[in-house]
């Protein structure tokens, strides 16, 4: 075995490589105190992931997980599913704090609860309910983007339900979205599966955190990155064009190998990913917290 350092708490990582190696050797767990502040699902995906590579203990106890925490479940309606929907889209290049201040807006004019797709409907389809909704903060693009999403829900509303109480069909709803809603792409659908339908297997590959943080995660396992570069067979270059960076860019379908090592929990993986992406608690934290109020 490789030489050893101490990193958190007895738990032993090679200083250079052969990680596959120690990962088979080393057994741990995650402490009670945090096990129990969350999710017995998130449990179980820790334990999978900690099996797979007992180094990662450290990066998943640094801090709670707030979108895993124990707490009240929203009743998965499809208003539900439409406000979630909808903030993603009204987060869009804005500010955490921005997308909050729109979203208060809007609950403020509705009575104090998000608009159901109804009664967004009504407001945009006149045009001083439509300049109420613009008076809000909102773009006019995003106006057009919350009438298509406002559409497909009000013309859609049996097979939505159907759709999204499936299980097993994570791409499929990600196809309907990205085909028939104005602004959403494939990464606001992906993050929808997370905190709108709870799914624990989805990994954006294009998603630039999660490249830096695999980058970070592959420096120092040469050894894992041979295995993972002998194993391609379609090869899909990263999109990621920034020259000047200090980290290492590997293309997507390495990126996606690597990730293939945690399924059926690779949302999981995705958040140690943007963990290990972030040399700033503080943003790290707040970026995690936005996500969950999204």
């Amino acid at each position: 075995m490789s030489r050893l350092k101490k990193v958190h708490k007895g738990i032993k990582r090679p200083l250079v490589d052969d990680d596959e190696e120690l990962s088979s050797k080393l057994t741990v767990e995650l402490p009670r105190e945090f096990r129990d502040r969350h999710t017995v699902e998130f449990g179980l995906a820790c334990d999978h992931i900690l099996r797979i590579d007992p180094s990662l203990l450290e990066t998943i106890t640094r801090q709670d997980f707030p979108l895993f925490l124990k707490k009240d479940q929203p009743l998965q309606t499809l208003d539900h599913h439409y406000a979630k929907l909808a903030s993603a889209i009204i987060s869009q290049q804005i500010s955490g704090a921005a997308a909050r201040s729109i979203k208060a807006k809007l609950i403020n004019k509705f009575g104090g609860e998000f608009p159901t797709p109804l009664q967004m409907h009504e407001q945009l389809t006149s045009p001083a309910g439509r300049e109420m909704i613009r008076g809000c903060g909102l773009s006019g693009r995003k106006v057009e983007y919350l009438e298509s999403l406002t559409e497909y829900f009000i013309n859609n509303e049996e097979m939505i339900e159907k759709l999204f109480n499936s299980k097993g069909n994570d791409e499929e709803i990600v196809e309907q979205l990205t085909k028939n809603v104005k602004g959403i792409g494939r990464w606001t659908a992906s993050m929808f599966l997370v905190s709108g339908l709870g799914s624990y297997d989805v990994f954006a590959v294009e998603d630039l955190g999660l490249a830096r943080g695999c980058s970070n995660y592959l420096a120092d396992k040469p050894t894992l990155v041979a295995k993972l570069t002998a194993s391609r067979v379609a090869i899909k270059k990263s999109k990621i064009k920034h020259k000047k960076l200090n980290w290492k860019i590997y293309d997507e379908d390495v990126i996606e190998l690597c990730a293939e090592q945690f399924a059926p929990y690779r949302t999981v993986l995705m958040f140690i990913f943007w963990r290990l992406a972030s040399t700033n608690v503080d943003v790290l934290e707040k970026n995690e917290t936005d996500f969950v109020t999204k």
